[in-house]
Parts: C-alpha cells; structure tokens; sequence
C-alpha cells in the first residue's frame, strides 16, 4: 500500500475555503427543506430573502459567524508533511475571518480569561484514524443562540424509545423559544457522556433522518454507537434555521491526489417580502399603545445595540450612581453585536441575540428610561415593551441600517454600544 503523503499547505487551503463557503451560503438542502417545513411564513420569506442577499453580496448569513468545529478523518497510511496540522486549521480559520469581515465570537479562556482571541481560533476538532486512504473534512459554523439550548440525560438503560422522544421533543420546545426558529436537531446516543454529545454535533450533519413530528422544526436527525452495559446517553444538539456546513474530500491514487468539495452550485432566488405592516417610528412613542401581541411592523427611528457585556458596565455604572455614557430616556436597546463592516457597508451583518441572557439586567435599564427593546425569542413578561426580530437574516436586517456609530464601550468590539438609524425594520410585537 506505501504511505501516502500530503504537504498541510493543502489543507489550509480547503479550510479556508470551507470556512468562507459555510458562511456565505446556505446548502440547498437546508435551504429546500426550510421552504417546505411547517413555519411562519413571513419568517421563512425573510430567511430565504437572507440567503439570496448573503449569497449576492457575499456577506454572511449570521452575524454570528459561529465557532468553527472541524470534523476530519485521516487515513492511516497517509503522512503529514509540513506545519502541525491544527495549527494550520486554525490559522486557515484566522485568516478566513479576518479577511473576509466575519464576527470573532471566541474568547480566550471560559472562566478566566473572557477576552476576545479576535481571530475565531482556536476551533473545536476531532480527529478521527481511518482504514481508507482519503482524508474526509466537514466544517460547520455553530452559533451560541442554539448551542445553549443543547441537552444531555444519562437514561437508565431500560428506558423505551418513546421516553427517549419524549425528551427529544422536550428539548426542541424549549430550545424553539429561544433559538432561531425553524430548527434543525442532531441526536447522540450512546457510548459515554462526550461520546454521544459528539455524536449529536455530527448528527446534524451527517445523521439518518428521524421523524418527531413538531412544528419550527425543519430536520432532525440521528446517530447511534455502543455503550456501556449500565448506560443510555441521550444528547440533543440544536442548530438555527443557518445551519451552515461544508465538506471536502481527498482521495489518494498512489502518490497523487485529488481534492473535491461538495457544492450546491445554487443560488437563491429573490424573495418579495410581505411589507404591508404597521410602520412605526422611535419618535411617536403614542403609536406603541394602539400595538397588539403577534402584529407585525415596520420599525424606523433610533435605537441602540448592546448586548451582554454592554448591560453589566451599564448597570454596575447605575448601581455605582457614576455618568452613563448615554442617555436610557426613552430609548430602544437592540440586543445586537454587528459583524465587522467592509469599507463600503453602514454597518456589518447584524441581527438579534438570544434576549433571556439579558433580563437580569433589563429591569434596571427599563426603570432608569429605556423605552422598548428588540431582541428574540421568549423572556420575562413584564419587561415590555420587548419587540423580536427574525433571528439569523443579518444581511437582511442590515440592509434596513441607515447610518452607524459607536458611542460607547468601543473596547467591547461587536459588544459596543452602536447607535442606529434605521428604516422599515420587520419586526413582531411580543410583548407590549
């Protein structure tokens, strides 16, 4: 057979190229089986016309662009040649993110060091030692909204399937409130704890279909392995209506070699969008008493992002009685971090994160002035008025974004404080 060799140049270039694909465009399949699922169809529009606008422009689909988590398979018989190979992935993901404008959303240590490594690095990989002389990479971008939302339970290993499902089911409820619906479900079961969660992170991309029959939910899928007499790990992992992976393949001939990706080769079409909503603006605060739960706007006016770290330096100034860097009279909080804008772009990407991770600040801010504010997903109900945009359309939502600055808390980068002006922004009334 003879060891096969391979200079990790070439795969800094298929990373690269994988990281950039995955961003811009939503695979077709994804893309079909949203069109089709059992969702709001003014939501559904706005992420197809996101798609189209992604694709068109080249910009990415979320403004979270997500932690990059690398799946390869090597075989055996095929040497290395060159830079470590994980260092080559990462600094792949590095440059990708930094020369194409994509959000860096990973911090340099979870506990002890929540400082920006300012290139999305380093990525989760797993490695895995094949038979076959190939190597086999799927990347896929994993945005924090939907990772939050992700469940394990050690089952008792006589549970039923139908106890199984049932928190399968539980789980995708839950994470519909607060994800970015419609949904997409991967599913691990078996081996040990971190086997199956494994499992579940792969299964989104690579599972056998299963049926759980729920509304918002585009796709779940499924991957099994053995396990442990005493156990029954069950993983559920949740992915955002963006669910955005790519792959490549090597295939080896002796000493020579050929590289393949698998690419839709599609693009989007144009969608027309629903504009006969109430149109509003931030200066006629009136206008808000006559809004119902469930009505649909368009938003025009002021507003002003912040986001989690944003509103802890807000409030510890307010508990400190120290100078707020703005003025909370009456203001809309937009709960936003931009990705970074190209020379010709107002602002960046942009679209709503997850508004729960901000109600133990948000009281504190509506009783010192702040008006309404604009996020997604459920949260506490007597923080109104609270409004929600369609999560993961940035490139939609960005194309409503007049003029941008930043007033505040500049260090934060995506997590300053940008004060907004914006025309027609589509929005739903959640609470008022």
């Amino acid at each position: 057979m003879g060891t096969k060799l391979i200079d990790t140049k070439e795969i800094y270039k298929i990373i690269y190229k994988l990281a950039k694909d995955a961003n811009i465009n939503l695979p077709l399949c994804v893309f079909e089986k949203i069109k089709n699922c059992n969702s709001d169809e003014d939501i559904k529009n706005e992420i197809l016309q996101n798609a189209y606008l992604a694709k068109t422009k080249s910009r990415p689909l979320c403004q979270d662009c997500g932690q990059v988590v690398v799946f390869i398979e090597i075989g055996q018989n095929i040497k290395l040649e060159g830079d470590y190979i994980e260092d080559v992935i990462n600094k792949a993901i590095s440059d990708c993110y930094t020369e194409n404008y994509f959000r860096k959303s990973v911090v340099i240590d979870a506990i002890n060091n929540r400082d920006n490594t300012k290139n999305n690095t380093p990525a989760i990989i797993h490695t895995k030692i094949i038979k076959e002389d190939e190597i086999n990479i799927l990347l896929a971008l994993k945005g924090g909204g939907a990772e939050n939302t992700c469940q394990i339970k050690m089952f008792n290993p006589t549970a039923s399937k139908e106890e199984i499902f049932d928190f399968i089911r539980e789980t995708a409820k839950n994470a519909i409130k607060f994800a970015c619906p419609p949904i997409s479900i991967g599913v691990g079961i078996g081996g040990v704890l971190e086997t199956s969660c494994e499992l579940a992170k792969k299964a989104l991309f690579e599972g056998e279909d299963v049926d759980i029959n729920l509304k918002d939910v585009f796709e779940a899928k499924m991957l099994t392995t053995s396990t442990h007499i005493a156990n029954l790990p069950v993983c559920v992992n949740i992915n955002c209506h963006s669910s955005r992976f790519k792959k490549a393949h090597i295939n080896f001939d002796n000493q020579n070699y050929k590289i393949t990706f698998e690419e839709d080769n599609f693009t989007p079409k144009k969608i027309d969008l629903n504009k006969e909503y109430k149109k509003i603006n931030t200066n006629n605060l009136e206008d808000f008493k006559e809004l119902k739960i469930g009505e649909k706007i368009l938003l025009s006016g002021t507003i002003y992002t912040a986001r989690d770290m944003a509103h802890k330096r807000l409030v510890d100034l307010i508990k400190k009685e120290e100078k707020l860097p703005i003025n909370l009279k009456d203001i809309f909080i937009f709960y936003a971090g931009p990705a970074p804008k190209k020379d010709n772009e107002v602002i960046g990407p942009v679209g709503p994160t997850t508004s729960k991770r901000m109600d133990n600040y948000a009281k504190i801010l509506y009783d010192n002035g702040v008006f309404a504010t604009i996020g997604k997903g459920d949260r506490q109900e007597d923080l109104k008025p609270y409004l929600t945009a369609t999560g993961g359309v940035a490139c939609l939502l960005q194309d409503c974004i007049l003029k941008s600055e930043v007033v505040a808390f500049e260090d934060l980068g995506a997590e300053a404080i940008y004060k907004l002006e914006i025309k027609d922004m589509p929005l739903t009334v959640k609470n008022i």
